[in-house]
């Protein structure tokens, strides 16, 4: 959906509630680093390779975007449950 630095965030659609996206460093074979993160909360459910000022700073940029990524979902998954 968008890439910010060398992070990449994505909703993909064929994924399951609860809203959520995706950020990844992408690299060539699989990803660097991995979150999953609440579109709700913005709360990190699971990480693997960021740091907690990545994290944090990741956080931020959805924030700044939260209510697109929101409406990507619905458009994507249709209204949540």
């Amino acid at each position: 959906m968008f890439r910010f630095g060398s992070i990449v965030v994505r909703i993909w659609s064929n994924d399951h509630n609860p809203p959520h996206v995706e950020a990844f460093w992408p690299s060539m074979r699989k990803p660097e680093a991995y979150g999953k993160f609440l579109l709700g909360t913005l709360e990190c459910i699971e990480c693997h390779g960021f740091s907690a000022k990545d994290i944090k700073r990741i956080q931020k940029e959805l924030q700044m975007r939260h209510n697109k990524l929101f409406e990507g979902w619905r458009q994507i998954h249709g209204e949540e449950d």
